[in-house]
């Protein structure tokens, strides 16, 4: 064949694999990703905005919970209380970030063409939503000392389960009630310290434009994050319990012949006046 032709077709063969790569969808480029205890920007609440309104019904695609879920642990596990703590906070971490939650995502055509229009991966926006969500939940605070005060407690009382060697199942049904009573301080100290990273000047951010964002938030932002974990005991104190000290009902004695004693319904008018 003549050295020319040859050359010529060699040339055309290497034309055609360049024009088809450059037919082939180019990916999304990587960059950093948000992280809630970066400072966020103005632009990229529009940039959020401009996604989730593109979205159907202008919202969010399912994403996991924002927060740590608190410790139910069935009363047959076989693990001690130490190890059942250590499980607890290996799966703190990542879980918006993990396989299943990226590979659902890539499936929803919607939100990966919004993201490709923004030209963001799917990881930079779960970092954007999530850093932005959090600032949300961090607005419940006024008084971040209220933090403070959790995370110190949290650490003594999970010190005190986290040295327990016996298994799980091995205690009586009450006292397995009150470990897992003392083990939603993971919950509380996790929650706390997330929200103790976010910077005052996201908190300030969201607050200027709350009225805004608030219709496009995760609705577990527009809550206390500590609202779903109620420690009965502390808020409504001890149940009421009869001991010997303070006497039984069933010893009362009463007599009609008592002057002091009233049979009958009390009116409000009578009870007030009683104070």
């Amino acid at each position: 064949m003549n050295y020319r032709i040859l050359t010529f077709l060699n040339f055309l063969s290497l034309l055609i694999i360049l024009l088809m790569g450059g037919c082939a969808e180019e990916p999304i480029p990587f960059h950093e990703v948000k992280h809630p205890h970066e400072r966020l920007k103005v632009s990229e609440l529009n940039q959020y905005l401009r996604i989730v309104k593109s979205l159907p019904d202008k919202k969010l695609p399912p994403l996991p919970s924002l927060f740590t879920p608190v410790p139910q642990w069935d009363s047959n596990r076989e693990l001690s209380i130490k190890g059942l703590i250590k499980e607890e906070k290996r799966g703190l971490p990542n879980r918006w970030f993990s396989e299943a939650v990226l590979a659902k995502l890539s499936n929803n055509r919607a939100l990966m063409n919004a993201l490709k229009k923004e030209n963001l991966s799917i990881e930079q926006f779960l970092g954007l939503t999530e850093t932005i969500a959090m600032a949300a939940a961090r607005t419940h605070f006024e008084d971040i000392d209220e933090l403070r005060v959790i995370v110190r407690t949290g650490k003594y009382e999970l010190a005190q389960l986290s040295h327990l060697e016996d298994v799980f199942s091995s205690f009586p049904e009450e006292e397995q009630y009150e470990i897992i009573r003392k083990a939603a301080w993971l919950s509380r100290l996790d929650r706390a310290q997330n929200l103790l990273k976010v910077p005052d000047e996201n908190t300030t951010l969201l607050q200027n434009h709350w009225d805004v964002l608030k219709p496009y938030l995760p609705e577990d932002a527009l809550q206390n994050p500590l609202n779903d974990i109620v420690d009965s005991l502390l808020v409504y104190g001890m149940p009421f319990e009869e001991t010997p000290e303070s006497g039984f009902d069933n010893k009362m004695k009463w007599s009609a012949d008592d002057e002091t004693a009233y049979i009958g319904r009390g009116k409000s008018s009578v009870l007030t006046s009683e104070k």
